[in-house]
């Protein structure tokens, strides 16, 4: 298990997910997070905000899925878990957590050299979207 110190309450901990005993959920995950998170953003990003990324997609994750009530999947596995779809989809996830300590990822066969994110020389342009207070979006609703 590695715990990561990012400036929250807690520091958020990571153990492999069981993609053997519930490939159905891992299945799920990856796909979950493949939908989610753009890899060209992932590796803009600092180390805090890829901690606070890993944490939304976690809540966000077992408030639709409920793995721990129905597969025994904790929040450290689910967390595991999108580590190993971040390095199927190119973004290096076990790469960015072994700064951490040793992770040992689902994923063992991909390489050091496939992460796009240590490619990257410049970083991505980011979005900035305006955020509506609850009651102008009800009014716009209601016209």
């Amino acid at each position: 298990m590695i715990s990561v110190e990012y400036g929250a309450s807690w520091p958020i901990k990571f153990e492999p997910f069981p993609a053997e005993e519930v490939p159905e959920l891992y299945d799920e995950l990856i796909t979950f997070v493949g939908v989610r998170i753009n890899i060209d953003t992932w590796c803009a990003m600092d180390d805090v905000k890829r901690c606070r990324l890993i944490e939304k997609l976690t809540i966000e994750f077992c408030k639709e899925t409920s793995p721990k009530k129905t597969c025994g999947v904790g929040q450290a596995m689910v967390r595991g878990g999108i580590i190993d779809a971040l390095d199927i989809y190119g973004g290096g996830g076990s790469q960015w957590l072994n700064k951490y300590g040793s992770y040992p990822s689902n994923r063992s066969s991909i390489t050091e050299d496939s992460s796009p994110c240590e490619m990257k020389t410049e970083p991505s342009i980011r979005f900035i979207t305006a955020r509506r207070s609850p009651r102008s979006s009800y009014v716009g609703s209601r016209q």
